[in-house]
């Protein structure tokens, strides 16, 4: 029976790998879909294999062969999701936490944790208390709701987590009561179900994020785009000017960016801007904002930035865009910096965005690669 799995599953495993059927770690309802239809198709072919080789191997009477046959395909289905769990959270923990959004392990983590070790605290009181006869036929399946939580708010990993957790807390404790009617088919069934819940509702969830983070950000570069940035940006503004605190826009340009798309190809040019938009991001604090208002221009807004600290920011980021190189050549780039503050005679962003472009036109007049502050050229 091993060697049926192995051949089986190997088989399979390499045909979905060829025609690229979907990718791991699953993350859209197309790659759900894809894997699942996968799974229960091969577990399907291994368990009438299996059943082949009992009736005319083994001469198993026909009266029991559906029996057995809906044993091995939900034995098999609840072994191979299993292993497509493991693998999915290897995978993530392996990328380091960054494949999937919005889930608890980028956020406050112990709130949820605390949720889940309650969760199956319960699971296997209740086990314990109401023992095994007629369990799952009743409420059996309320295992699924933490699932379901878990998915809908929390997402992929964290509810694929969670499926493992409350299904384990139910199988520890009829291994260790050793009880003699324990409802091994029913269990793993119910295991297939909240695996199946936690990946599609898992993909919608991700779907619905990575649709957010599109909405809002630069397809390129990954920042922000214009249309996020005021959005945020004007909060910050208001924030701002109500508490009376600091706020400086620092407007970056690439000094003859064109040169670049020209000599040596957009797809070098491309390279340039994540790059330089990676600049950006270091230069930022946590409260900060950045983005790319098109083309080669970027924007930062600098949250309880004063003067000399927004100039001591502009200052680093010039010397990192400096050192910004083309791909396979040995060119570099330069940026031109314009600052602008808030003040009392700030009305908007739009008026520190037009002040910090008339510094920036002043720093390209001024020889480039070089940053100017607008209240400077204002007083002169």
């Amino acid at each position: 029976m091993a060697l049926r799995q192995l051949l089986i599953y190997s088989g399979a495993a390499v045909l979905a790998r060829h025609l690229s059927l979907f990718s791991l770690p699953v993350k859209t309802l197309r790659d759900v879909s894809a894997l699942i239809l996968i799974v229960v198709l091969t577990t399907l072919v291994s368990a009438a294999v299996a059943i082949f080789v009992l009736k005319y191997l083994a001469s198993v009477p026909s009266e029991e062969l559906l029996t057995l046959f809906l044993s091995y395909w939900i034995g098999d289905l609840g072994g191979v999701l299993m292993f497509m769990v493991a693998a999915t959270l290897f995978i993530d923990v392996y990328e380091g936490h960054h494949v999937y959004r919005g889930d608890v392990f980028e956020r406050r983590v112990v709130w949820p944790l605390m949720l889940l070790l309650l969760i199956a605290l319960t699971v296997a009181v209740y086990f314990m208390v109401t023992g095994v006869e007629g369990m799952v036929g009743r409420v059996g399946y309320l295992i699924l709701l933490p699932v379901a939580w878990a998915a809908t708010v929390y997402g992929m990993r964290f509810a694929l987590l969670t499926s493992l957790i409350v299904n384990l807390s139910a199988v520890s404790v009829y291994l260790l009561l050793d009880l003699d009617n324990y409802p091994v088919v029913d269990f793993q069934l119910l295991f297939v179900v909240t695996v199946i819940m936690a990946l599609i509702l898992g993909a919608s969830l991700e779907e619905r994020e990575q649709a957010r983070f599109d909405a809002s950000h630069d397809p390129l570069t990954r920042v922000m785009n214009r249309r996020a940035f005021f959005n945020y940006g004007n909060a910050l503004f208001e924030r701002a000017r109500r508490h009376n605190r600091d706020l400086a826009l620092l407007m970056v340009d690439l000094d003859y960016f064109k040169l670049v798309n020209d000599t040596w190809g957009h797809k070098s040019g491309d390279q340039v801007l994540m790059a330089v938009a990676e600049c950006c991001r270091h230069a930022c604090r946590q409260t900060d904002l950045h983005a790319r208002l098109g083309g080669e221009e970027f924007v930062l807004l600098l949250d309880d930035a004063d003067a000399e600290q927004s100039a001591v920011v502009a200052e680093r980021l010039r010397e990192a865009i400096e050192k910004v190189i083309v791909p396979l050549t040995s060119h570099t780039l330069t940026a031109s910096i314009g600052i602008s503050q808030l003040n009392q005679a700030t009305r908007s962003l739009e008026d520190m965005l037009s002040q910090a472009d008339k510094a920036l036109y002043a720093a390209k007049a001024d020889g480039r690669n070089n940053y100017k502050v607008f209240s400077k050229l204002a007083s002169t």
